[in-house]
């Protein structure tokens, strides 16, 4: 396998990762809405997923 081969399979991979990323937090955006999970059992789901990090409502310099 090439470099160039190798980084394109790695950036596929990385590229269906995103996409699954988008997909929990849709899922859980869903479930909030439909009153299945409470907020704090999302911001629990969010970190499971490691998706945590891309919601900006519960970053620390996030305003309160």
């Amino acid at each position: 396998m090439t470099r160039t081969a190798y980084l394109i399979a790695e950036l596929k991979c990385a590229a269906m990762r995103a996409r699954l990323m988008q997909l929990d937090i849709e899922a859980i955006e869903l479930a909030v809405t439909g009153g299945l999970v409470t907020p704090d059992q999302a911001v629990k789901l969010l970190d499971e997923c490691d998706c945590l990090k891309l919601v900006g409502a519960v970053r620390k310099e996030a305003p309160t």
